[in-house]
């Protein structure tokens, strides 16, 4: 498990062209423009932009609240959770939520990849290293568009492994946890409180890295009246 307390402080663009400039095939570019491409998650640290595979149908991405009703000052998880039927190597992705209602504690790593890396003797990278959320936007992971192009998703991919015959690589497939917000209510908080995922993208276990394509899944907690 990896865990850090949440932060409300945004990344620093100088600290943006450093870590994200060396990984610019895993994440949207800094700079005065952004583009996302499609990581190579078997052949780290370079990777390839890919075409995207429609399978929409076999993979989701999920935000998935622990209580679909909230009382204010009350804590509950939302679990990012993701469903495939093809082996996946990494994903990427932001959360967004109302920072007037909720407020994010800190964050954990689940057990869809880092459980598999274990099991299967690989390596289980974050991208960023530390999980935050910002809680002043409401995001995770911390990060906001400072220059109204710039882009901080947060990434997760599993490195090393023999390459099979077929040309893949060892990676999970199923249902599980990949992120896990440990939320609070507001004490004044009222009325619903969507999680809504974007720039999310799941990458297949081949050389090539395909996109999934997965359907995405917003999250909704009710706030019950004090």
């Amino acid at each position: 498990m990896k865990k850090i307390n949440s932060g409300k402080t945004l990344l620093p663009v100088a600290a943006c062209i450093l870590v994200f400039g060396a990984i610019s095939a895993l994440f949207t570019g800094c700079g005065n423009s952004s583009a996302t491409t499609t990581p190579d998650f078997g052949n780290l640290p370079t990777g390839t932009t890919t075409s995207t595979v429609a399978m929409a149908a076999n993979a989701s991405v999920s935000a998935v609240p622990s209580l679909t009703t909230v009382n204010p000052g009350s804590n509950f998880d939302v679990t990012i959770q993701v469903k495939t039927a093809i082996p996946t190597r990494g994903m990427q992705l932001e959360l967004t939520w109302d920072p007037t209602k909720v407020s994010c504690n800190s964050v954990d790593e689940g057990t869809f990849y880092s459980g598999f890396a274990q099991q299967n003797n690989l390596m289980d990278e974050l991208m960023p290293g530390s999980l935050s959320a910002d809680n002043t936007i409401g995001k995770f992971p911390p990060g906001n568009d400072v220059q109204g192009t710039i882009q901080y998703n947060q990434g997760v991919f599993l490195a090393g492994g023999p390459k099979a015959a077929d040309n893949t690589y060892p990676g999970p497939s199923g249902t599980g946890a990949v992120f896990i917000l440990h939320m609070n209510v507001l004490p004044d908080a009222s009325g619903n409180c969507v999680f809504t995922l974007s720039h999310v993208q799941l990458s297949d276990n081949s050389v090539n890295a395909n996109s999934l394509n997965p359907t995405i899944n917003n999250g909704q907690v009710t706030i019950a009246a004090n």
